[in-house]
C-alpha cells in the first residue's frame, strides 16, 4: 500500500471515490452526493491542494493494483493568529479494505506531515458521536475530545451528533511560561 499526497494525476478518481464516499456513508460528512455531484472537476482540484503554501491537500491511500482506496483531506489555518492548527477531514476508507489498518497509515501519515510543519500546534478534526470505529482510532493515536454538537448534522430528518478533537503537540524546544 502507498500512502501520499495526492496530485492533479490523481483528480478523477479522488472525484469519484468522494462521491461514492458520500453515497456510501452519507452520516461521516457534512456534505451530500446531491450537493456535491453538481460540482465541476475544478472545484475538485482546488480541494487537492487546500492552502498549498501551508502544506495542504488529501492524502490518498492506494492499492498495489494501483486503486484510490482511501483518502483524508488535511488544511492549515491560514490567518495569523490561527497559523498553529491544523485540521484533518473527510477520512474515508473504501468498505472492503477496512479493517486492515488503511485509515491508520492515512491518519499516521497526516500527523507525521503536520508535525512537520514549522509552527503547528494542534490538529483538531470532528467525526460522527456513533461512528466508535473512527472515535477509537483517532484516540488511540492521542486525540482528545473537546466538544460536542448535539444534532449537528440531518439526513432524512435523522439528526447526529459531531464530537470535536484535539491533537497537542508537544515543543520541547519551546520556552515555557512564567507565571
Amino acid at each position: 500500500m502507498e500512502i501520499r499526497l495526492l496530485t492533479s494525476e490523481d483528480l478523477v478518481a479522488y472525484r469519484d471515490l468522494r462521491l461514492y464516499a458520500l453515497r456510501e456513508s452519507p452520516t461521516a460528512f457534512v456534505s451530500s452526493y446531491e450537493q456535491e455531484a453538481r460540482l465541476s472537476l475544478a472545484d475538485f482540484a482546488d480541494r487537492l491542494h487546500t492552502n498549498n503554501d501551508a502544506g495542504g491537500g488529501v492524502f490518498g491511500a492506494f492499492s498495489d493494483r494501483p486503486q484510490l482506496i482511501g483518502m483524508l483531506g488535511f488544511s492549515r489555518e491560514t490567518r495569523l493568529k490561527r497559523l498553529h492548527v491544523g485540521t484533518l477531514w473527510s477520512m474515508y476508507v473504501l468498505p472492503e479494505f477496512r479493517g486492515q489498518g488503511v485509515g491508520a497509515r492515512l491518519l499516521d501519515s497526516a500527523i507525521a506531515h503536520a508535525r512537520r510543519l514549522d509552527g503547528l500546534r494542534q490538529l483538531t478534526l470532528s467525526v460522527t458521536a456513533s461512528n466508535v470505529a473512527a472515535s477509537a482510532l483517532y484516540r488511540s493515536r492521542g486525540f482528545e475530545p473537546f466538544g460536542l454538537a448535539r444534532e449537528a448534522t440531518c439526513i432524512d430528518s435523522n439528526y447526529f451528533d459531531e464530537e470535536y478533537l484535539v491533537l497537542h503537540f508537544i515543543h520541547d524546544t519551546e520556552p515555557v511560561a512564567s507565571s
